[in-house]
């Protein structure tokens, strides 16, 4: 698990990934710390292609083949109807991703959500929605 983990994520809503401008988001995992179950590191969105620009962290576990993590964002971005990413107010919701390690240990797919949130409608009505949710994929970056 401990490496440089190269990927990318997208969003299940088509509407939302065209917003964005780009077929899907890249990003870069450094896994530090790895005790055979638990693993933590940093990681870093590509902001060329509709990623947050801030450096978030990552917490999860591994059991057997199965992968689960968060990943924490420092600052709160929202994506605007132009498709623009804004800072708002308040701590950037966690994301949750869970995948399936291969058998050589060099490539993990999955899905990731943000947890369901209670938001007003016309202010006054309490909705339950998700911001997000959708597919990743990820391969340990070998050296050459």
């Amino acid at each position: 698990m401990l490496g440089n983990w190269k990927g990318y994520y997208k969003f299940e809503n088509e509407r939302i990934q065209k917003l964005i401008g780009f077929e899907k988001t890249n990003f870069e995992i450094i896994i530090e710390n790895f005790d055979g179950i638990n693993f933590s590191g940093i990681v870093y969105d590509d902001v060329k292609t509709g990623g947050m620009e801030e450096t978030g962290k990552i917490i999860g576990k591994i059991a057997n083949n199965n992968i689960s993590f968060e990943k924490l964002m420092p600052n709160n971005n929202q994506i605007n109807s132009k498709g623009e990413r804004k800072n708002v107010k308040g701590k950037h919701p966690t994301l949750y991703y869970k995948g399936t390690l291969s058998e050589n240990e060099t490539e993990i797919i999955g899905t990731w959500k943000f947890k369901k949130r209670i938001g007003f409608l016309f202010g006054i009505i309490p909705v339950f929605f998700r911001p997000g949710n959708g597919i990743w994929k990820m391969n340990l970056k070998t050296e050459n």
